[in-house]
């Protein structure tokens, strides 16, 4: 009866013990399933805000660009590039050309070019001069220049070049740090590859650094000095004619006689020569026809010469 009983107990034992071992990795299989969908749920919402912070950041910075773009603008001020340009009857060119470069040396400005034509008997009538002043002292100087003579024509320009002077300053700044960086990279470098890479990247960085720097010298002088260009003669200059009939019948019949005056000049340079074919040609054409004339036509008849009594008879074939 004991082994009868004893038998099933160790059974039902057996079969508790599996089921709760069963029962516990179901729970564990759960949790660790719990586990995984929460940090896939955290890494989600992490790679979400990451995006949203990425997003931010880039507004953020390409406002805070365009508020030092503002802020850069404001703390150059504004550039202008000023130039004129004057026309000047005058009595004398050489006085009127010492004076221009007595008023550019006092306005602490210089002679870029200077050219004075002259006319009849080393007369000079006509010249140009230009000159380079401070930007700030550009109106007293046309002020006195205009008292050189009487003023015929008078233009002055202004150009504005503020985003062009702040955006090339700008990249000046930034290719500096950028060269400064390479540099840096390259006393580090421990590998000839590196080297090479990092020597041709910082000779094109070098170059691009040198360009925008002559560039932003160039807009600086430019800036800086203002050109004005004179014109200088001692007669009047042509004015600029009106439109209309009368204006189309004066320009029409100028271009006419002008025409006509090469048309006549180049008859007057080829008559000799063709004076000079025509005596030698005339002779060897006269010459040429009176020998074509005489000679006989190819296929005529030839006549035979009467004899005293009439015409010789041909010959006998026997």
């Amino acid at each position: 009866m004991s082994t009868l009983t004893t038998r099933p107990t160790g059974m039902l034992r057996r079969r508790l013990i599996g089921a709760a071992l069963a029962g516990f990795l179901c729970l564990a299989l759960t949790a660790c399933a719990g586990s995984a969908n929460d940090s896939a749920d955290s890494s989600a919402g992490t790679a979400v805000e990451d995006g949203s912070a990425a997003k931010t950041g880039g507004d953020a910075d390409r406002a805070v660009g365009a508020v030092s773009s503002e802020q850069a603008r404001a703390s150059v001020g504004q550039k202008l590039v000023r130039r004129a340009n004057l026309q000047l009857k005058v009595d004398s060119l050489t006085e009127s050309a010492q004076r221009i470069r007595a008023i550019a040396a006092q306005q602490s400005g210089a002679v870029l070019t200077e050219e004075l034509y002259s006319g009849e008997a080393g007369r000079d009538t006509s010249g140009s001069i230009t000159i380079s002043v401070p930007a700030g002292s550009l109106d007293a100087t046309i002020a006195l220049i205009e008292k050189v003579g009487d003023v015929q024509f008078r233009t002055s320009s202004s150009e504005d070049v503020t985003g062009t002077y702040v955006d090339t300053e700008a990249r000046v700044k930034s290719m500096t740090a950028s060269v400064a960086r390479i540099r840096d990279l390259l006393s580090k470098a421990s590998t000839v590859n590196d080297l090479v890479a990092l020597e041709n990247e910082l000779s094109q960085r070098q170059a691009e650094l040198d360009a925008l720097t002559a560039q932003l010298a160039n807009l600086k002088d430019s800036v800086s000095m203002s050109p004005i260009s004179i014109s200088l003669s001692t007669d009047d200059f042509e004015p600029v004619s009106a439109g209309g009939f009368l204006s189309g019948l004066k320009s029409g019949w100028s271009a006419f006689m002008t025409s006509m005056s090469v048309l006549v000049t180049v008859i007057g340079a080829v008559l000799p020569f063709a004076v000079a074919t025509g005596l030698v040609a005339a002779p060897l054409v006269w010459w040429m026809r009176r020998r074509r004339s005489a000679r006989p036509a190819f296929g005529a008849p030839v006549t035979q010469p009467a004899g005293p009594s009439g015409p010789v008879p041909p010959p006998s074939a026997g």
